[in-house]
């Protein structure tokens, strides 16, 4: 739309060239009897041609032709601006996902090893070796271990969908 503009305000400065034609006749009585045959009809025409050729405009028409190109200039840098932002935002976007799925695997060798911390502590309380209270802190850091794993899927599926979302595409 910009282009369209700059050519708009170019095409101001070009000589504009019109003409007209018209034609008819005219039909005089004192009653209405247009179809009647003996009716006397007078046939009139005229043409003429309109040359406007701009000269001088105070310098409006060049300071806006100027305008509309500084305007065109503006929206090609944001297009540029706004094609950078996008591409920033899908490597971010990328690394995010590729973050969160590192994530996963490390919350998962961590949810395996509290699994068998969890089992020795289980084995040495009731062998009698172990107290309840180590137990249950094994237990807990368990607990946390899946929780953790958990949220680590959630945050996978949402760094998924907006990476999905920025490229609009699905994997």
């Amino acid at each position: 739309s910009k282009e369209l503009l700059v050519k708009l305000e170019k095409s101001k400065a070009l000589p504009q060239i019109s003409g007209f034609f018209n034609a008819g006749y005219l039909g005089y009585d004192n009653d209405f009897n247009f179809l009647k045959a003996s009716q006397e009809w007078y046939g009139f025409s005229s043409f003429g041609v309109n040359v406007n050729i701009p000269i001088f405009s105070s310098l409006g028409r060049t300071a806006k032709t100027q305008q509309a190109k500084i305007e065109l200039e503006k929206a090609g840098e944001n297009l540029t601006e706004t094609e950078q932002q996008l591409k920033l935002q899908i490597a971010a976007a990328k690394s995010n996902y590729k973050f969160a799925i590192e994530d996963y695997q490390n919350k998962k060798n961590n949810l395996a090893l509290a699994e068998r911390i969890e089992k020795k502590n289980e084995i040495k309380f009731f062998e009698g070796i172990g107290s309840s209270f180590e137990l249950r802190q094994a237990q807990t850091q368990l607990y946390t271990a899946q929780q953790a794993l958990l949220q680590t899927m959630l945050d996978i599926i949402t760094t998924k969908a907006e990476l999905e979302t920025l490229i609009n595409t699905n994997f």
